[in-house]
């Protein structure tokens, strides 16, 4: 394990702000983890967890404390009938791993392509793209806990996953050292998503597991910034979940909207409440800003603070509220 002192978080997040972390721990092994763990404990510190950082704000104050940098590799394949098992460490690169099970032919990560991040982080956020979501794939992951100092096996409902959510967002203790996931030598396309839809409608042949990433990683390019030219985490709020009565009204109020069933009530697209009804598309305040081609995602330049993109992001949820009466959380997580 290799311990560095006083490194920027600006060089290890996708936004490029923060201050100083006191100790990093470049994590390459499940040794390594443990190892880092009882360091920052033996130095009285808190710890957390990066993969690659492209869904973190970290805070411009320096981080007195430990990063773990989440270095394993290693993916491994195991045949069961038409499923196949992929297990993968926690530092192998989440689109790297979606490339790999395409060029295999195996169903299941295609419509996940191009997201950022490492494999480690993937069920943290549960995340999810293009009418997808991991819990779906997901069969384990080998977790460390910092309290009890021993290794064990986290299955679907141990995770409690919910939309952008599960027990790794909200019990920092744990470390995610390997992750388990189910794919098929056969599927379907799965195409319901609009984006989706309206390539197929323009000649696009989406049949295989391959295609299908091809062409979402090419729509994920036209609506998110480059992450070595702009400092940006992505989409930076969640979708909304509103009851019924509430969608009716606004539907009434402001026309027809767009929406997705889900549990709690109905989704609908933040970008379209920004963009059609408040106008927001590109909204600039100093060094921060709406991306012009996805409302949803913050973009910070070069010289802006943590706390630049914080009152932005504040201001912008304060006119959705004052518009909709919708209150948004973040799908970014502040260090």
């Amino acid at each position: 394990m290799i311990v560095r002192e006083q490194v920027p978080l600006s060089e290890l997040t996708t936004f490029k702000v923060g201050g100083l972390a006191r100790f990093v721990c470049e994590c390459e092994s499940l040794e390594d983890v443990a190892e880092a763990i009882n360091f920052a404990q033996s130095q009285n510190l808190p710890f957390t967890v990066l993969g690659e950082g492209s869904n973190v704000l970290a805070r411009d104050q320096n981080y007195e404390g430990v990063v773990l940098l989440m270095y394993m590799q290693g993916t491994s394949y195991r045949d069961e009938g038409d499923q196949v098992l992929v297990t993968a460490g926690a530092g192998v690169s989440w689109d790297g791993l979606v490339s790999e099970a395409v060029e295999r032919v195996l169903w299941g990560l295609e419509n996940l392509a191009g997201i950022p991040g490492t494999v480690g982080a993937s069920p943290v956020q549960n995340i999810g793209a293009y009418g997808a979501e991991l819990q779906t794939l997901f069969v384990s992951a080998n977790v460390f806990d910092a309290h009890t100092k021993t290794w064990s096996s986290y299955d679907r409902n141990d995770c409690q996953f919910a939309y952008r959510d599960s027990v790794f967002k909200r019990n920092r203790s744990l470390v995610i050292g390997e992750v388990t996931l189910k794919l098929s030598n056969v599927g379907t396309p799965q195409l319901g998503y609009s984006d989706l839809r309206t390539l197929v409608q323009e000649g696009k042949t989406l049949t295989t597991p391959r295609t299908i990433a091809e062409n979402v990683r090419q729509v994920r390019s036209h609506k998110f910034p480059d992450l070595v030219q702009h400092g940006t985490a992505g989409s930076f709020f969640k979708n909304p979940i509103i009851e019924p009565e509430l969608f009716a009204s606004l539907c009434s109020q402001y026309g027809a909207m767009p929406s997705y069933p889900a549990v709690g009530g109905i989704k609908i697209p933040l970008a379209f409440i920004l963009d059609h009804i408040l106008g927001l598309r590109g909204y600039r305040e100093g060094k921060v800003s709406l991306f012009g081609n996805q409302p949803l995602v913050l973009v910070a330049d070069r010289g802006a603070t943590a706390a630049d993109i914080d009152a932005f992001a504040n201001a912008i949820a304060k006119k959705v509220f004052g518009a909709t009466g919708i209150v948004i959380e973040r799908e970014v997580q502040t260090m």
